[in-house]
């Protein structure tokens, strides 16, 4: 994230703080829907991309980008795995972090 101030000689400022991959996910993700079935689950980002995700069972289970070099991009290629349940949808990420999400 950045925070962005001006000087007193009016000159900007541009101060940017460190998150981790889940924090990031979580500051632009704005809005989670899954099936009723809780093996489908989309993430909506607020650029408009979008994370697909699918795991019905073994042999399906993966999540995509709507497209390349959006925060949805982003998300999924920093993602190690994640869960999806009737609880929630929880990402994990190669940093070691991880968020959830809820309906």
């Amino acid at each position: 994230m950045e925070k962005r101030t001006t000087g007193a000689d009016d000159s900007l400022h541009i101060e940017l703080s460190e998150f981790s991959q889940a924090q990031s996910a979580a500051a632009h993700a704005v809005r989670y829907v899954a099936n009723s079935e809780f093996n489908q689950a989309v993430l909506f980002f607020e650029d408009g991309s979008f994370l697909q995700f699918e795991h019905k069972g073994r042999d399906s289970r993966w999540a995509k980008a709507s497209a390349e070099r959006t925060q949805a991009d982003r998300a999924c290629l920093g993602m190690s795995h994640f869960r999806l349940n009737a609880l929630h949808l929880q990402l994990y990420f190669e940093d070691g972090s991880d968020v959830a999400f809820t309906i």
